[in-house]
């Protein structure tokens, strides 16, 4: 059964029906991009929008590349996809970090 609750803000964070968002998707994606904690819900289903910092191709990739493949090729255990992401978004803070140094 799916709930009929509309959109809630609880503590700075927003949750949109599926339903709701289709309406005001630019909005949602705003101001998630502002910082705000947006969740999307499909009855019990949730996904949260986040902003993302954008690669520089010529900055980022090669670098990155380079530890996603390490990563890879090393002795490991089966990773979830969210822990892969967790490394990739991990390496990638490490490598901005040092570059601004």
């Amino acid at each position: 059964m799916r709930s009929t609750v509309r959109s809630v803000t609880l503590r700075g964070m927003k949750a949109v029906t599926i339903r709701e968002a289709q309406g005001q998707l630019g909005e949602l994606i705003a101001q998630a991009c502002r910082g705000e904690l947006i969740v999307l819900t499909d009855g019990d289903r949730q996904v949260a929008l986040e902003p993302r910092a954008l690669l520089d191709l010529e900055e980022d990739s090669p670098e990155l590349e380079a530890e996603l493949l390490r990563a890879v090729n090393g002795p490991h255990a089966p990773f979830s996809e969210g822990e892969l992401r967790e490394s990739a978004n991990k390496a990638l803070r490490e490598h901005r970090a040092r570059r601004q140094k």
